[in-house]
């Protein structure tokens, strides 16, 4: 397709977008800035060696064109053969699908001497290519005289009418029209999608995560997280726009660096109330789940490889996410964040109250619904789990969902309906993920007691279908291994037959799982109305704090994360997390060897171990004081998730490093960021090249890449 022009925001949209939100202060090095805000940085003053417009120009090819977003990561080009390097945890899931207990790539890595030998992933890779201001026309319609949902669904059906105009007009491309602010300011932006995206090289899992959980989310940080992907457009490698370009000298203490990627949600213009939510019933909530849910498929697992690849993924998933939330829990109550946030809030409130035109009603409002929603929370979420948890559970609501659609229609409806009765079981089948029966039927039973445990009375119908008079752990599990041992989904291969050769025998047959989905779904419909109810005021209160903060702030205002391209930028720079300790901002293979153990989080294979402790890399690969090959690399830059693979870049635009992680003091980034324990991990392209070269061998991709050893 020819290429479009890319777009800035509209004059006047921009610098309003740039002066309306003048109400937050922040130091230079915060901030994920959109595109449509690096004219207003000084990156020169910062220590960029080239012309800002090399990285991102209305109209011109730039840096922003290397970038993708590769599933929920960040990727770049680093070949005009479209080879893209990101995350060894980034294409995790897609390694541990390809690997079988024969051919073990998770364990021992995947190196494609050609193209021939790549293997196929379902990674979807999405590059940006314009972007326009479309405030106005997502807002035409919205009015005071609204409810707030009518003013939700005015501006949904403005969203998807003006996807669809623009949809029309570039059939080739994917378009999305992303929430800047919400009430206040949209961008439809313009995606090339890539879905060929092929394996080329993966190191082997004792160097791609070596560390495991002990040091996820921690420094110092001794593993190889990166991979290296290609992406193909009908048949052919891709050949990008932009490629960067790899220094293979690395970069060094305090020098200027930043990063371009797709960062997914902050949270740092929210107001206080929603900070208790998250400290109160989000995060423990959630992480309790996930320690529960991890250690037991960890149990289910044990000496059995096939299960332990076939869990992999989810339980990487799971372990990530539950660290994260302890760090955000830890950092909430180490920091005065939410202090401060409740005191600059009645700062405000005052303001409100004693200024002609402000309006004193949103900030306490906003406190009353989010006391509404705290009443709710435990219960929703946990009810919620139930359908990601459970397979059986989920494929029975599944079915429950598409008997009704059935029952609902017509005698003539039905027939047709019936003659595509394979694309209306689609969603059916894509729906049952079990993988064993007993876990199952565990993982449900613990969802239903924590649910009664809560005191809210949601679990009380469960508990009576379940005929348990005397409610605990035991005896709610007891009632529901007995169910689980006699239902239908417990067969896979026999469900999956039955829903091919007669599906509308299936769609009729008898199971409890079912009549306990057609208990339990109306109540989480009816606190998802309530849920909605709630969001859809606080989506319109929001702006109209917003409002409040520009009448009492000056300052600059960067938007929230929200998983479009953005940039930041700061310096390579250590810390000291705590009384006492200072970090350094480089990491060597002395770390690896000092940590290194047969088995566990530290498992180093000896044929590695000896390669570490034996080869004499170039000189260009080895930290300047140390004498040792550089791995880890320490940056006070903004990121968040969703900035996992971005790459790390110099003064100069070049790569010398891969982003994967934040330290565990770093994880309240997504509420606030602060000079002094903001710090975000990356891998150092010094070990990445000494990996590939020393370890795998993988001469063929550093040819590709130029660059000699």
């Amino acid at each position: 397709m020819k290429r479009l022009i890319t777009s800035n925001f509209k004059g006047a949209a921009l610098l309003l977008f740039l002066s309306l939100f003048a109400f937050t202060p922040s130091e230079k090095e915060e901030g994920m800035y959109p595109l449509a805000q690096l004219g207003s940085l000084d990156l020169k003053k910062a220590g960029l060696k080239i012309p800002q417009s090399d990285i991102y120009q209305p109209g011109q090819i730039g840096l922003t064109n290397a970038l993708v977003r590769l599933g929920g990561c960040t990727g770049s080009f680093i070949s005009e053969k479209g080879l893209i390097i990101t995350n060894h945890h980034c294409v995790f899931g897609a390694v541990a699908s390809a690997s079988t207990t024969e051919n073990n790539y998770l364990e021992n890595g995947f190196y494609a001497k050609d193209e021939s030998e790549e293997i196929k992933t379902t990674l979807p890779c999405k590059i940006t290519l314009s972007f326009d201001d479309v405030s106005s026309e997502v807002l035409k319609g919205v009015s005071d005289n609204q409810t707030p949902e009518e003013q939700q669904k005015t501006i949904a059906d403005n969203i998807e009418q003006l996807t669809k105009i623009e949809q029309d007009k570039f059939p080739e491309l994917k378009i999305e029209i992303s929430e800047m602010f919400v009430g206040k300011f949209y961008t439809l932006f313009r995606y090339k999608m890539l879905t060929d995206v092929r394996l080329v090289y993966v190191p082997p899992k004792a160097v791609g995560k070596f560390g495991g959980e002990t040091d996820n989310w921690i420094w110092p940080r001794h593993n190889g997280d990166f991979s290296v992907v290609r992406a193909y457009e009908n048949g052919k490698p891709y050949k990008p726009e932009k490629h960067l370009k790899i220094d293979v000298n690395g970069t060094q203490e305090n020098d200027f660096v930043f990063i371009l990627g797709y960062p997914g949600s902050t949270y740092r213009h929210f107001p206080a109330q929603f900070l208790t939510y998250q400290n109160e019933h989000i995060l423990p909530v959630i992480s309790s789940w996930f320690d529960e849910r991890i250690n037991l498929l960890k149990q289910d697992a044990k000496g059995d490889p096939a299960k332990e690849l076939r869990y992999a993924s989810t339980l990487a998933q799971l372990s990530n996410t539950t660290k994260n939330f302890k760090g955000k829990l830890q950092g909430l109550r180490r920091t005065s964040i939410l202090e401060t946030r409740y005191e600059e809030q009645e700062k405000l409130k005052d303001f409100a109250n004693k200024t002609d035109g402000v309006d004193g009603s949103v900030i306490p409002r906003i406190s009353e619904l989010y006391a509404k929603k705290n009443q709710i929370a435990d219960d929703y979420i946990l009810l919620n789990q139930m359908y990601s948890s459970s397979g059986m559970f989920n494929v029975a609501f599944m079915r429950n969902e598409v008997l009704g659609q059935y029952n609902n229609l017509s005698k003539v409806e039905q027939k047709a309906w019936s003659e595509n009765i394979e694309e209306n079981m689609a969603d059916v089948k894509a729906s049952y993920r079990v993988i064993n029966k007993d876990m199952d039927a565990t993982l449900f039973g613990s969802l239903v007691y924590r649910v009664y445990k809560s005191g809210q009375g949601n679990a009380d119908e469960v508990l009576k279908y379940l005929k348990v008079e005397n409610p605990s752990k035991s005896t709610i599990q007891q009632a529901v291994n007995t169910i689980w041992n006699k239902s239908l989904y417990g067969d896979k291969t026999g469900t999956i037959a039955l829903m091919d050769k007669k599906p509308m025998a299936f769609l009729k047959k008898k199971d409890k799982i079912q009549e306990l989905a057609l208990i339990i779904t109306p109540i989480v419909r009816n606190l998802g109305q309530e849920w909605r109810t709630i969001n859809a005021e606080l989506d319109v209160l929001m702006p109209r704090l917003a409002d409040i903060k520009q009448a009492y702030y000056g300052g600059n205002f960067v938007p929230d994360a929200n998983s479009t391209l953005r940039l930041t930028y700061g310096y390579v720079k250590g810390y000291s997390p705590s009384d006492g300790v200072y970090n350094d901002p480089f990491t060597t293979i002395d770390g690896i060897l000092e940590k290194a153990q047969p088995e566990g989080d530290y498992y180093m294979p000896e044929n590695i171990l000896k390669k570490f402790k034996t080869v004499n890399a170039n000189d260009n690969l080895k930290h300047p004081k140390h004498d040792q090959v550089v791995v880890g690399i320490l940056y006070n830059l903004d990121t968040t998730g969703g900035n996992s693979g971005s790459p790390i870049l110099n003064a100069k635009g070049e790569l010398v490093g891969v982003n994967f992680d934040r330290a565990f003091s770093a994880t309240i980034n997504d509420f606030e960021w602060n000079e002094s324990y903001s710090r975000s991990i990356g891998v150092d392209i010094r070990y990445v090249l000494y990996v590939m070269k020393y370890v795998s061998g993988a001469d063929a991709v550093l040819e590709e890449l130029q660059v000699e050893l």
